[in-house]
């Protein structure tokens, strides 16, 4: 019986290839205290995480197998024809690698000795140019606006997502997450496009009255252009706190810092 693999921890100073995925280096930029303590071998201290969305998952499998039988036959997919995106699903011999946990897609860093990797969930090619578009999909649920005409209508009047962070402040980790994959894909030697997209598949069901075991989804694709100049410095600065011997402070607004001081104060 073989027992679940144990994450590879960091030891300052070290000269051995240490992996580090999209993950790590968005929790970097969320906390450098939280990241050091759930990286360093010393401490190996996991930030709290929650539940797994096995819906989502699901959404996401079947909307890769769909793109994957217009990927064999290089014809655009019908949500590029109705969105007027100039496409293809990208046919590649990794693809199946970069979307596969414990694999994605990679690139080690000579400087810092870090291989970083994420996984895709899906890439077109332009057929204008072959240019690559990183395509994530998000799988959400859709509010009706507060006043309609008539209230049996099912198109038109429902609020169509949008990546506006105003009190929605996760919308910027998506952001960072397509440039991020937007990096590792120009660091592999691919053209590729500043513009990705989010192609969201939305569950209806306020108006839904029979459920019939089925979900009825609404399907939206959200143009992004997107800037990689950050990753380079941040993958430099990633390596420095490793190399520290000393615990980082951490961000003033990390709600598990915050939480942990509370309950510190609390029994202390």
């Amino acid at each position: 019986m073989t027992g679940k693999r144990r994450k590879i921890r960091y030891r300052p100073n070290q000269n051995d290839i240490f992996p580090l995925s999209r993950t790590g280096v968005e929790l970097f930029l969320k906390c450098p205290r939280c990241f050091y303590l759930s990286t360093i071998e010393h401490y190996d201290i996991a930030t709290p995480g929650g539940p797994m969305s096995y819906l989502p998952n699901a959404v996401d499998e079947m909307l890769k197998n769909s793109h994957d039988v217009y990927r064999a036959r290089q014809e655009p997919h019908p949500y590029m024809i109705d969105a007027g995106i100039n496409a293809v699903p990208f046919q590649h011999e990794s693809m199946d690698d970069w979307r596969k946990r414990g694999k994605g897609i990679r690139y080690f860093d000579q400087n810092t000795n870090l291989e970083l990797y994420g996984l895709v969930d899906d890439i077109w090619r332009s057929t204008l140019n072959d240019e690559l578009f990183i395509v994530d999909y998000k799988t959400t649920t859709v509010k009706r606006k507060k006043k309609t005409v008539n209230k049996q209508t099912v198109l038109g009047d429902e609020i169509k997502p949008d990546l506006n962070e105003k009190g929605a402040a996760y919308k910027y980790w998506y952001k960072k997450q397509v440039e991020f994959y937007q990096w590792l894909l120009k660091k592999n030697d691919f053209t590729v496009s500043n513009t990705s997209y989010f192609l969201f598949c939305s569950g209806r069901y306020k108006e839904i009255k029979d459920f019939s075991d089925k979900m009825q989804f609404r399907i939206d694709i959200i143009e992004y252009e997107g800037n990689t100049e950050w990753v380079d410095d941040t993958i430099l600065n990633i390596k420095n706190i490793l190399d520290e011997e000393t615990i980082p402070d951490s961000n003033p607004s990390c709600d598990h810092c915050n939480y942990a001081k509370k309950i510190n104060d609390v029994v202390n």
